[in-house]
């Protein structure tokens, strides 16, 4: 089959319709298609054949749109790197995906030629921008190239579309591999689950790295005629100005972006009437902001369980399911992950692969069309986390009576204290509730009594002073005493990973030197 096909549609309906928005520049369908037939038949003219793999390295812009849409369009894999990695993380996903070409931004030069020092297997390097005097302009390699689809025939069953790393929340990161076929399964469940219209009228927003999540929103808005607009990072008043003036839509937020916008002097005074959909995920977002956010945009907010094995959603919670005075279930359905998505098995199972009743607390284990094909060069990873055909997602949660799905945490991030098993996400949404609390992390320290004790890690508001006692105490009265943090610390910003995850890993590290126990 020829790869591409779903991007290839809004063609037949919208050739002329505004495709792609960033900075001054507008590009309708035709337009961006066509340069991204160019790009897959330049990568093409330089010998590259199916299979080979294409390491992509680049901010926001038009090149990242065609770029992620072009490499598989040339039956080649598309490798993404993180803007915010190291030269050395550069280097270790370039060495253990076998790279054979680099797309980059020249902003990147620096950084790429030390990573490129580490590794020998990147025979050319393209670059968006000036080039060295040994590498190859992106722009010329494309320039007077044909501007129609080139006649490519892809295995979707076998033919490695992409390899997408996972974040390494929990050690090394892992390079997921999605075959043609998987991608393919990947955007058409997405659509079958959109609960909003999404056709030349619609107006996304896309503010995160195209490289990761965002670049799915983007290629599934695109693949229905909707128009992408692309903002080259993330400034809150350059998000609610777009916002305003091109009458936006739909767009995703991680947390961090929602409360940084939430907290915006002003955010009043803006026209945000246009706004049907705001999807988040990626991490917990305190139910108290949610509301808040209700009230400013409106009950637009849909949430999507997701993750690099098996893309989003997983499970949602939908706009229905988000109620500023609501019930007490109602209200706590706020800090659940919704319902399992259509074309997804759910299970919550304990540690003998048993079901477990609502309201036990067992690991996530799914099947479903859109899952990984496994691990690149992890064969026994692969076996270890896909069972009978179950996906182990190490995700520990529970259900209620009306199957909504409530992640507490990690496996791996559990604290076990004094024998009891504690999950720092549920802590962490008690702390998120007290008043002037903007986000909260929780992790277990050493404890010569207990084995391990709960600490917690708090930002506050701008101007909120917030004590120690104040917050031990409000953990006091919603949770069992086991549960509370022994020890309470403030800091201006809680430590992220470049995926935008709390990184409990540098935070826990330092108390954990000197002692046996891995730190996860």
């Amino acid at each position: 089959m020829r790869p591409g096909s779903l991007f290839t549609w809004p063609l037949t309906r919208y050739k002329d319709h505004t495709a792609i928005v960033f900075k001054n520049e507008r590009l309708t369908f035709s337009q961006i298609d066509a340069r991204i037939n160019a790009l897959s038949h330049g990568l093409l003219s330089l010998g590259l054949t199916t299979g080979q793999k294409v390491a992509v390295l680049l901010n926001n812009s038009i090149e990242s749109v065609i770029t992620l849409l072009g490499v598989p369009r040339a039956g080649l894999t598309y490798i993404s790197l993180n803007a915010r990695h190291s030269p050395q993380e550069h280097a270790a996903i370039l060495d253990d995906s076998g790279a054979d070409t680099l797309i980059i931004g020249e902003e990147f030069t620096r950084d790429i030629k030390s990573a490129l020092d580490l590794v020998s297997g990147v025979k050319q390097v393209l670059v968006a921008g000036r080039a060295e005097s040994d590498w190859l302009s992106l722009e010329e390699v494309i320039a007077k190239q044909p501007t129609a689809r080139p006649d490519i025939d892809v295995d979707y069953n076998n033919d490695i579309e992409r390899i997408q790393y996972t974040s390494g929340t929990t050690g090394k990161p892992k390079g997921v591999i999605w075959t043609y076929g998987v991608g393919y399964n990947v955007i058409t469940n997405t659509l079958i689950n959109m609960d909003e219209p999404i056709g030349p009228g619609t107006i996304n927003l896309n503010i995160g790295p195209l490289t990761h999540a965002a670049g799915l929103m983007m290629m599934i808005y695109y693949s229905k005629g909707a128009t992408n607009i692309i903002l080259p990072g993330f400034d809150e008043k350059a998000v609610l100005t777009c916002i305003e003036r091109e009458s936006v839509t739909s767009l995703l937020l991680i947390p961090t972006m929602f409360y940084r916008l939430l907290s915006f002097p002003g955010i009043e005074s803006y026209d945000l009437s246009s706004i049907r959909r705001i999807w988040y995920g990626t991490a917990p977002m305190s139910a108290n902001r949610l509301k808040e956010g209700i009230r400013i945009f409106g009950n637009v907010f849909r949430q999507n369980y997701g993750m690099t094995e098996i893309a989003q959603p997983i499970t949602y919670l939908g706009p229905e399911d988000h109620v500023i005075d609501g019930t007490e279930i109602q209200n706590k359905r706020m800090t659940s992950a919704g319902k399992p998505a259509m074309g997804v098995e759910l299970k919550i199972v304990n540690d003998d692969g048993q079901e477990v009743v609502p309201g036990e607390v067992g690991e996530i284990v799914l099947r479903s069309n859109k899952l990984m094909k496994g691990y690149w060069n992890m064969p026994e990873e692969t076996e270890k986390s896909i069972r009978d055909g179950w996906f182990h997602t190490r995700d520990m949660a529970t259900s209620d009576d009306d199957g909504y799905i409530y992640i507490v945490d990690r496996k791996s991030d559990m604290i076990i204290s004094g024998g009891f098993n504690i999950y720092p996400r549920e802590v962490e949404e008690v702390i998120m509730s007290y008043p002037g609390v903007v986000e909260a992390a929780v992790f277990g320290i050493p404890d010569e009594q207990w084995g391990e004790s709960v600490k917690a890690v708090v930002a506050s508001g701008q101007g909120v002073e917030l004590t120690e006692d104040e917050i031990i105490q409000h953990c006091k009265k919603h949770l069992a005493g086991y549960k509370k943090p022994k020890s309470v610390d403030f800091i201006e910003e809680i430590p992220k990973n470049t995926y935008g995850k709390i990184d409990r890993r540098s935070l826990k590290s330092p108390y954990w030197e000197g002692f046996d126990r891995f730190v996860h």
